[in-house]
C-alpha cells in the first residue's frame, strides 16, 4: 500500500511540474508578444510625432512662399532677390528642407532657392506639377505628396511636398515646392535603437516609398495592418505573416509611418527563457524520479535502516547534542539566507524606483492634457494610489537597508531647536487641519547624532502622535538626562493598551486599523524608526495609558555649544535613504512656461524615460536636446553652437559609463560650469557626496514632476537663455 501511495503521489507531481511549466511558458510568450506590439505601437506614434514636425514646418515654408508670390510685383527684380533670399535662409535653418522652388502657371521654373536668378527649366512634366496644373476633375488638391527625386537609392534622394497658388476662379498662378530630405527621417531612424531587424519607413497614402531605415532595406509596405479610415487612432501594433508591425497614419498629411520587427527576434528572449524553464523543469522530474526510485528502496530497506540509526545513536545525550548543533546551523542559514535577500532588495532599489519615474511624468502630463472633469477625478485617484505604493516601496527599501547593514551613518554636532521647528511646520497644518495644538518647547541643547538618520526617527513620532490624536494637543520637548538629552513627543490621544506596547514596533502592525486601510500606512513606520534608533544607539522608549495619551521618548548625546554658531553648523538635509517626495505630486502653483528660454539637456538611455522627460520639460516651456549616451550630448551641443542652460541626466548609462563623469567632461568641452541634476535610482551616500563635491544636485527616483521642473527653474534663474 505505501508502494501505491509512492507512485500515485510522484504521478501526480509530474503531472502538476509539466502542467505549471508549459502554462509559464504559454503565458511568457503571451506576455512577451503583448509587449512588442505595445513598444511598436509608441514607436509608431514617435516616429509620427516626429514626421508630423518635419512635415509641417516645410507646409508652413509653403504656404509662406506663396504669400509672398501672391505679393509680387514680377516687374521689380529686387523683389525676387529678396524673396529667393529668405527662400534660402528658411532652407539653411530647417535641415529636413533640401530646397524650396516655385513654378509659374505653365510649369516653368520662377524662383529657386539655391540661386537667382533661377536657370530656364520646363519641370511641367514633374509630378508636383501635374498634380497641381493638370486638376481637370474633382476640387484641386491641397497638400501634394510627390515622388522620391533622383539620387543612388530611396534614402539618398529627395520627396517634394507641393502647394499651388489659386486666383479667384480656382486657376493656378504659381505652385510652392519643398524637397525634404530622406536622410533626415534615416538618421533619426538609425538612431532609434529598435533591434537589428528593425525595419522603419515612411509611404505615401498610395503606397509609395518616401524614405526608409536601414537604407535601401527594401521595406514593402504591410496589408493587414496598413491604417484604413475606420481604424481607431493609436491602435496597436499586429502580427503580420512573420512580423510585429505597426503603421499610423500622419494627422493632416497623406503619409503613413511604418514600424516591423522579426516575430523571431522579438521572441527570442522567450525561447531561452522557455528553454531554461524545459531545462529546470526537466532537471526537477529527474530528481524526483531518483528520489522515487530511492523512496521505493528504501521502503524494503525501512527496519534495516531504523536499527542502523538505533546502533548509531547510542545514547539520549548524543542524539540531543547533534540535534542542537543542527538546529543552529539551520537558524544560521536561515539568518544568512535573510540578510541576503535584505541584501538584494536594497541593491534593486534602482530597478524597483526606475519605471516609477516615467509613471510619475507621464501621469503629469496626462492630468494637464485631461479636459474632461471625470478624468481629471480619475487622475486624482491614480495619483493617490500612486503616492500610497511609492511611501510602501520607500519604507520597504528602507527597511531592507536598515535589516541589510547598508546604512552609513555620519555623527556630526548640531543644535536641536532648528530641526523640531522644521518638523513642527511641516505638521502644524495637519495639526490645525483637526483643531489640535501643536507646541514645541524651546531649547538651546546641541546634540551629536546623524541629523539624516534623527530626522525621519523624530518626524515619524510627531506625526503619528497627530494622526492618533483627536482632540487636545501634541507637545514636542527635550529634557536634560544627566550627559543626555531626552526628546519626548506628548499626545492627548486615545493611549496604548499595555499588551500592544511591545508590538508596535513590529512591522505592518497598526492599532485599530483591522481592515488594512491603506490611507492609513502600511505600518513599518514605528519599525524603521526603532532599527535607525538602534543603528545610532538612541535610546527609543514609550509610555501610554488608555484615554489619557502616550509618549515617546528617544535619548540623545549631548554636546556643548559652540561660542560662535553658525550656518554650517544647521542639520544637513536627508540623503536618498529617506523617502522621496511622492511621485503624483504636483502642486498647485506649477506653470507651464516657468523653464521658458531655456535649453535642457536630457541624457537618459532609457527610451520610454527620456521621452516622459522630454515631454514635461517641453509643456513647461524648454527646448529640450535628449540623447542617449554623453557622446550624443556632445555631438549635438557642438551640432548647434549653443551650450545647455541646465543638465539633466541619468546616473546609470551604457557602455561603462555615468551620468556624473559624462558630466564632467561635457563642463570641461564646453569651457563652462553648467548646471547639473543627477536624476537617479541609486541610494548611495558616496554618491551623493561625489555629486556634492562635483555641484551636481542629486534627485531621487520618483522623483515628482514639479520638483523637477521647480529644481532646474532654480538652477537656470537669471541664465542666459541663448547660451
Amino acid at each position: 500500500m505505501q508502494r501505491a501511495h509512492l507512485v500515485a503521489a510522484f504521478l501526480t507531481f509530474a503531472a502538476l511540474c509539466v502542467g505549471v511549466s508549459a502554462l509559464s511558458v504559454s503565458r511568457d510568450r503571451h506576455a512577451t508578444l503583448d509587449q512588442a506590439r505595445r513598444e511598436f505601437a509608441a514607436t509608431a506614434h514617435l516616429l509620427d510625432e516626429h514626421a508630423s514636425r518635419a512635415i509641417e514646418a516645410g507646409d508652413a515654408q509653403l504656404r509662406m512662399l506663396l504669400d509672398a508670390l501672391e505679393r509680387w510685383d514680377r516687374r521689380d527684380p529686387a523683389e525676387g532677390r529678396r524673396i529667393q533670399a529668405a527662400m534660402r535662409a528658411r532652407t539653411e535653418r530647417l535641415p529636413q528642407i533640401g530646397g524650396i522652388w516655385a513654378l509659374d502657371a505653365q510649369g516653368r521654373l520662377l524662383l529657386d532657392s539655391a540661386e537667382h536668378p533661377p536657370p530656364p527649366r520646363d519641370l511641367s512634366e514633374r509630378d508636383y506639377a501635374r498634380a497641381h496644373l493638370g486638376t481637370a476633375q474633382g476640387p484641386p488638391p491641397g497638400l501634394h505628396v510627390g515622388h522620391h527625386l533622383p539620387g543612388p537609392g530611396t534614402s539618398q534622394g529627395r520627396f517634394t511636398i507641393s502647394r499651388a497658388l489659386r486666383d479667384e476662379e480656382g486657376a493656378v498662378q504659381a505652385v510652392a515646392v519643398a524637397g525634404i530630405q530622406n536622410t533626415y527621417f534615416s538618421q533619426m531612424y538609425g538612431e532609434a535603437g529598435w533591434g537589428e531587424g528593425a525595419r522603419l519607413a515612411l509611404f505615401t497614402s498610395g503606397k509609395e516609398k518616401l524614405a526608409e531605415w536601414p537604407p535601401d532595406s527594401a521595406v514593402a509596405p504591410p496589408s493587414a495592418a496598413w491604417p484604413q479610415p475606420w481604424d481607431p487612432p493609436g491602435g496597436p501594433a499586429i502580427v503580420e505573416g512573420s512580423q510585429i508591425i505597426a503603421a499610423r497614419t500622419l494627422s493632416g498629411f497623406p503619409i503613413v509611418v511604418v514600424a516591423s520587427r522579426p516575430l523571431a527576434e522579438v521572441l527570442a528572449p522567450w525561447r531561452e527563457r522557455a528553454l531554461w524553464t524545459t531545462a529546470v523543469s526537466g532537471g526537477i522530474l529527474t530528481g524526483a524520479s531518483v528520489l522515487f526510485v530511492f523512496a521505493l528502496a528504501g521502503a524494503r530497506r525501512e527496519e534495516a535502516v531504523r536499527a542502523e540509526l538505533l546502533r548509531a545513536n547510542q545514547s539520549l545525550d548524543e542524539r540531543v547534542r547533534r540535534r542542537t548543533a543542527d538546529l543552529e546551523k539551520a537558524l544560521r542559514s536561515a539568518e544568512m539566507a535573510s540578510l541576503a535577500k535584505m541584501k538584494v532588495l536594497a541593491t534593486v532599489s534602482h530597478d524597483l524606483r526606475q519605471p516609477l519615474q516615467g509613471l510619475a511624468a507621464f501621469h503629469e502630463l496626462l492630468l494637464k492634457e485631461a479636459p474632461n472633469p471625470t478624468l481629471q477625478q480619475l487622475g486624482a485617484m491614480a495619483s493617490a494610489s500612486l503616492q500610497a505604493g511609492q511611501r510602501l516601496l520607500d519604507d520597504l527599501l528602507t527597511l531592507s537597508r536598515l535589516e541589510a547593514g547598508v546604512v552609513p551613518v555620519e555623527i556630526g554636532t548640531f543644535p536641536l531647536a532648528p530641526l523640531l521647528d522644521q518638523l513642527a511646520a511641516e505638521l502644524r497644518a495637519e495639526a490645525e487641519g483637526k483643531g489640535l495644538r501643536l507646541t514645541v518647547v524651546p531649547t538651546k541643547a546641541w546634540v551629536r547624532s546623524d541629523p539624516a538618520r534623527l530626522q525621519p526617527i523624530l518626524r515619524n513620532l510627531l506625526s503619528n502622535a497627530v494622526k492618533y490624536t483627536a482632540r487636545g494637543g501634541v507637545v514636542v520637548g527635550a529634557r536634560p538626562r544627566g550627559g543626555s538629552l531626552r526628546v519626548e513627543v506628548w499626545d492627548s490621544g486615545r493611549g496604548i493598551a499595555k499588551a500592544e506596547l511591545g508590538t508596535i514596533w513590529e512591522e505592518f502592525y497598526q492599532i485599530g486599523n483591522p481592515a488594512r486601510d491603506g490611507s492609513r500606512g502600511a505600518g513599518l513606520g514605528l519599525s524603521i524608526a526603532e532599527r535607525t534608533a538602534r543603528l545610532l544607539d538612541h535610546p527609543l522608549e514609550v509610555r501610554s495609558r488608555v484615554g489619557r495619551g502616550s509618549v515617546f521618548a528617544v535619548t540623545l548625546p549631548r554636546a556643548p555649544a559652540p561660542a560662535a554658531p553658525h550656518p554650517g553648523t544647521a542639520p544637513r538635509p536627508p540623503d536618498p535613504v529617506a523617502p522621496a517626495a511622492p511621485a503624483g505630486s504636483s502642486p498647485a502653483g506649477s506653470s507651464p512656461g516657468r523653464l521658458s528660454g531655456r535649453r535642457i539637456l536630457v541624457v537618459e538611455d532609457d527610451p520610454l524615460q527620456r521621452s516622459s522627460l522630454t515631454l514635461l520639460l517641453e509643456q513647461a516651456g524648454a527646448g529640450v536636446m535628449a540623447a542617449d549616451t554623453f557622446d550624443s550630448a556632445l555631438a549635438a551641443a557642438q551640432a548647434t553652437l549653443q551650450a545647455p542652460s541646465a543638465i539633466l541626466s541619468d546616473y546609470r548609462l551604457p557602455g561603462g559609463t555615468d551620468g556624473l563623469s559624462g558630466i564632467q567632461t561635457l563642463r570641461g568641452v564646453l569651457g563652462r560650469d553648467v548646471p547639473a541634476i543627477l536624476l537617479t535610482g541609486e541610494l548611495s551616500a558616496d554618491l551623493v557626496r561625489a555629486a556634492k563635491e562635483a555641484g551636481c544636485l542629486v534627485l531621487t527616483k520618483p522623483a515628482a514632476p514639479n520638483r523637477i521642473l521647480t529644481t532646474l527653474a532654480e538652477l537656470t534663474a537669471g541664465a542666459d537663455a541663448t547660451a
